[in-house]
């Protein structure tokens, strides 16, 4: 017998309504059994919604504040829940909605964890939530460089590495001639056993240089691949990635979109008990023609991994344009109110994001980074990390050692400001960056570091200097 689409959703509200909590398992069972759509509908009826909660909350952007007042976090609070409430999560696998209740979805987002314990042993650190005006700063956490930009990759690097220490005495040469005897000429290419060895090898890289370095439990982040049996096969045995130093991808796809791929990582990360970690970043420019909506989208899109995945969760929010910009003023505006939504309504340490269209040792690049640690810090961010990539230039090279030095002095500087305070100075800087037509793609990593010895150049460490004397002549603190 036929059933129509109609019954069909009365069939799912009428589960929805004998349970206040949804979980992994019903998750599932929502893409298997919800109501068929194509996903272009899905797309227009998203589309359509947000321009009506746009207009329904009252929903607008004052271009002169970058961060917020709390009566606009909250109503793009509302907004996205209502968003979630009318729209879904589409399944792109089964074509089907996964719908989902307010109370199911706030029942979700109250089992986040409101502090997080990274890192194992002597090397751990607990990362607490903080408010936009906290006086307590974000925690800084540097992890080795990684970054899928790195020209050819970042396994070409990695590649680079091995050969440099090859011919070693020590004990990372010693490594370094086992992995190139394991990998064997095998190359990278993803969605091969190929991936499966390098991520493995990168991860025992990673290890080895965290012991030699007194941190052996230090946080890694997660694998830097892109398919699940290569994302696992670096938790395969001891030595590897763990429940302790790292997390599992799990995101939803911009926008409010997911597949078999993501809730089977899910069930894999809850299985080993790792943490899951989802990154919010919609594009502004697509579905989300404005500043307002990509920030209601964003929200929506963090409550709508908690359903799945909150009960160890880790999040993470930044709007980027369809140039591939996270610090334009309009991708600030709305991943700080998102941050400010959720520290309003969840109080959960937010992860933040050091991306920048200009590359590195460029001061462009540099003004980039402190106005998004500025804007990130003044919005909520609990602890920033991983590491990022500075701009898309001829190597798409890594956030490096100073670049963390610089991103805490920053961030320990403007703890504690008022939101006004923050977005005088937040002004301040989008005017320099915004009179930056060109985009300055500066020199490979090697140019201004040795691979081996990791010494940064003298005019790397005097442009930092010199850019931190310019940003304190405009009145931003340094910690």
């Amino acid at each position: 017998m036929k059933v129509s689409g109609a019954e069909v959703e009365r069939n799912v509200t009428h589960m929805r309504a004998e349970t206040s909590t949804v979980g992994l398992k019903e998750f599932i069972r929502r893409s298997l059994d919800g109501p068929v759509m194509r996903e272009l509908d899905f797309d227009l009826k998203l589309g359509r919604q947000l321009k009506i909660l746009t207009s329904e909350y009252s929903i607008h952007f004052n271009p002169d504040e970058i961060i917020c007042d709390d009566a606009l976090a909250d109503a793009i609070w509302e907004a996205a829940l209502q968003l979630l409430e009318r729209v879904g999560v589409y399944n792109l696998d089964t074509n089907r909605v996964v719908l989902l209740r307010r109370a199911e979805v706030e029942a979700a987002a109250a089992g986040v964890p409101k502090e997080l314990v990274v890192g194992e042993g002597k090397d751990a650190v607990t990362v607490k939530a903080r408010a936009h005006d906290s006086k307590m700063a974000p925690i800084v956490m540097a992890q080795p460089a990684r970054s899928s930009r790195y020209k050819g990759g970042l396994k070409a690097f990695f590649a680079r590495m091995m050969e440099t220490y090859v011919s070693d005495a020590g004990p990372l040469g010693k490594l370094a001639r086992q992995l190139k005897s394991e990998l064997g000429g095998i190359p990278y290419l993803a969605e091969t056993p190929g991936e499966m060895m390098w991520a493995r090898a990168e991860v025992r890289w990673q290890r080895a240089v965290a012991g030699l370095i007194g941190k052996p439990g230090l946080w890694l982040s997660g694998a830097e691949v892109s398919s699940p049996p290569a994302i696992l096969a670096c938790y395969m045995e001891e030595g590897l990635l763990n429940k302790f130093n790292s997390y599992i991808s799990v995101h939803l796809m911009p926008e409010l979109k997911l597949d078999w791929d993501c809730l089977r990582l899910t069930y894999a990360a809850q299985t080993m008990d790792v943490y899951r970690f989802c990154a919010a970043d919609p594009i502004l420019g697509g579905y989300c023609r404005n500043s307002e909506e990509a920030a209601i989208v964003a929200v929506a899109t963090l409550l709508g991994y908690m359903v799945y995945a909150s009960d160890k969760g880790i999040v993470h929010t930044n709007v980027i344009d369809r140039q591939g910009n996270y610090t334009a003023r309009g991708p600030l505006q709305a991943s700080a109110a998102a941050r400010r939504a959720v520290e309003r309504k969840l109080a959960i340490p937010m992860h933040g994001n050091q991306s920048t269209r200009n590359g590195l040792g460029t001061t462009s690049g540099l003004y980039e980074l402190a106005a998004l640690t500025l804007a990130q810090t003044g919005s909520g961010m609990a602890w920033a990390g991983r590491g990022y990539a500075c701009g898309l230039g001829p190597d798409g090279e890594y956030r490096v050692d100073l670049d963390w030095t610089f991103v805490s002095r920053i961030s320990r500087g403007a703890s504690g400001l008022s939101r006004e305070k923050t977005n005088e100075l937040l002004l301040k800087l989008l005017r320099i960056c915004e009179s930056q037509d060109a985009t300055d793609e500066g020199k490979p990593f090697d140019y201004y570091y040795d691979v081996k010895t990791l010494t940064p150049a003298l005019e790397l460490v005097a442009l930092y200097d010199r850019v931190e004397e310019e940003l304190q002549s405009l009145g931003i603190p340094m910690g």
